[in-house]
């Protein structure tokens, strides 16, 4: 009997080194395979066996039966692949803020020599060259140039950004349908791991495939998981299921009256709850939609919509502040007695506190541009009983100049409308200060008039310790709040919300105590200031995950020395049982072939 358990126990070495071998051979196969773990088979004795005798080898006790592989594991650390995830929700909306950033400097273009302060600095310059040669057409022409210059260079900047936005909201599509794509390849593994584990296997390299997604996702968008009792991973978001075992709840998207995708979930429509990943990013950068549904104040950073507004700011200001002066001056071609009434550059058809898009729409006369003897460039009459007596004055034209130095000295402040005096009433408003917003509650309070509610808000906008030193006051008018401020990076207020009611968004005010220049360059420096935080963050988590990813791939990495050593040990256990069986056969022939041959 003994021969017999020995050659079994060969033949089972001899399976168990083949087996480790294709093992070590899948590992090597695998090397550069994305998110493969390497294998490992776990060896273990087979069962001993034991006959009850009276004499013999057996009454020495249980023999062994040889080697056998139980299940082949996976050689993964669930600790630190879930820390990666974690790490790689604020890696990928890093990552993405800091590409923003990096395409609204190249926009913004500064410094160079076709930036905004460049061209608006030529367009001062040329109302000062008109100054002193009021009567010359060659220096109007020059100042109409460069008034349609401006108007390009604030039109196309507009365009970029608007653009730039629209890039951003396109990718929250895009990115929503990577994450249901991902949601379903998930729950479809889900179901082949759970068959496969019912038949006591151990499916590693599905596994592999399904650790893989959930790396991506969590890429995408900030996630929370688990196993459940089945070994299934369930992934929620924002506190709700997506995935729930084999069943996965579709993201969707619904798009508002300007096609900014808010992104809900498909079943019922409700807004997904999303601060991270690189949706997180995106919708930061794009800013919020206009569904009733959205936050007030806004939960994104409106990094965009801010710039935008920055820019419709300064585009109001050099409108209406020129316009207002060149109304009342006296062109060449004016013959009266009266000012000209005319503006530089055009006025739009609504009134102003209803218009936005400044940049967008910011043009000069056509008036002017077909005839620059129509600049008004004179503080009197330039024609006296018809004959020409004063083309030599240029003190209009020099006002105008003197916007460059003197913009308006009064400080900025927004009026809200009419507000309803409650007994008890919860406000929130969002402050821009310095290219960021700092949003502001007060919930519960009761007030018995304005002047208590305005003392109100100043005291919770002075709680924030950046804002304390803004100079912001807020004081009662009748039955409206003022929100005012002494410094110049005081953008405006967005999104005053008081019970439930909007009472507007004062975010495009004009330019105040602060040159054209200077306030473009605060809002340059701001933005530079932005990308420089979130390329370190950036860099800090490609650091984090660096180290992690070592980490993990220490444990899970194939190593081709430590495979090639295998397949010579592996080789050699292989040998050695062959050479086991060959023995045992010899020992076979001998007591079959050559034993009782004696007297034959």
């Amino acid at each position: 009997m003994g021969n017999f358990f020995s050659l079994e126990i060969g033949k089972r070495a001899i399976m168990t080194s083949q087996t480790a071998l294709t093992i070590t051979g899948h590992n090597i196969a695998n090397t550069n395979t994305p998110g493969y773990s390497r294998q490992i088979g776990n060896m273990v004795t087979t069962s001993p066996y034991h006959a009850p005798s009276l004499t013999g080898a057996n009454r020495v006790g249980q023999l062994g039966t040889g080697v056998d592989i139980d299940q082949i594991l996976r050689a993964r650390d669930v600790v630190t692949d879930r820390q990666i995830r974690y790490e790689s929700q604020y890696g990928g909306y890093w990552s993405e803020l800091e590409s923003t950033f990096a395409k609204l400097e190249e926009i913004a273009n500064e410094p160079s020599n076709n930036g905004i302060r460049s061209v608006v600095d030529k367009f001062w310059e040329a109302w000062q060259d008109l100054t002193a040669h009021p009567e010359s057409e060659a220096v109007r022409a020059v100042l109409s140039e460069r008034g349609s210059a401006v108007a390009d260079t604030f039109q196309h900047t507009y365009k970029q950004l608007f653009e730039l936005r629209e890039d951003l909201n396109a990718a929250v599509r895009i990115k929503v349908d990577e994450v249901n794509s991902i949601a379903i390849q998930i729950s479809e593994l889900n179901l082949k791991i759970t068959s496969i584990k019912n038949s006591g296997k151990n499916p590693n390299d599905l596994e592999d495939k399904r650790d893989l997604l959930l790396d991506r996702l969590s890429q995408i968008v900030d996630i929370d998981y688990k196993h459940d009792e089945r070994d299934m991973v369930n992934v929620r978001i924002g506190g709700r299921d997506l995935i729930q075992g084999t069943d996965v709840n579709m993201l969707d998207t619904i798009r508002d009256n300007e096609g900014m995708h808010m992104v809900v979930w498909a079943v019922d429509q409700t807004r997904t709850r999303i601060s991270s990943g690189e949706i997180g990013a995106y919708l930061d950068a794009r800013g919020r939609t206009n569904f009733s549904s959205e936050r007030e104040p806004s939960q994104f950073k409106e990094i965009v919509p801010n710039m935008i507004a920055e820019l419709n700011a300064i585009a109001k200001t050099i409108i209406t502040k020129t316009n207002e002066i060149h109304r009342a001056g006296y062109s060449l071609n004016n013959q009266t007695a009266s000012p000209d009434n005319a503006n530089f550059f055009n006025m739009p058809s609504v009134a102003e506190d209803q218009f936005e898009d400044w940049a967008k729409f910011i043009s000069v006369n056509l008036m002017i541009i077909s005839d620059p003897k129509n600049i008004a460039a004179a503080s009197n009459p330039t024609w006296t009983a018809g004959v020409q007596s004063n083309f030599g004055d240029g003190k209009n034209a020099l006002k105008i100049a003197q916007l460059k130095h003197d913009m308006n000295l009064e400080n900025p402040k927004i009026e809200t409308d009419d507000i309803a005096v409650t007994a008890d009433a919860d406000i929130s408003l969002s402050i821009m200060y310095g290219g960021k917003k700092y949003n502001i509650a007060i919930t519960g309070a009761t007030y018995s008039d304005e002047a208590q509610r305005a003392a109100a808000i100043e005291n919770a906008i002075n709680s924030n310790p950046v804002l304390v030193n803004a100079g912001i006051t807020v004081t009662a008018n009748g039955d409206k709040i003022e929100i005012a401020s002494t410094d110049v990076n005081f953008r405006g207020v967005t999104a005053l919300t008081i019970n439930n009611t909007s009472y507007g968004d004062f975010q495009n005010l004009m330019i105040h105590s602060v040159t054209v220049d200077d306030y473009w360059r605060s809002v340059v420096a701001d933005l530079g200031v932005d990308r420089q935080e979130a390329k370190r963050m950036d860099e800090n988590q490609v650091l984090i995950l660096a180290e992690l990813t070592n980490k993990k791939e220490s444990m899970s990495g194939v190593q081709i020395d430590e495979e090639g050593t295998n397949i010579i040990k592996f080789q050699n256990a292989y040998n050695a049982a062959a050479r086991l069986i060959t023995t045992v056969d010899e020992m076979l022939d001998v007591l079959i072939n050559r034993t009782g041959v004696v007297g034959r």
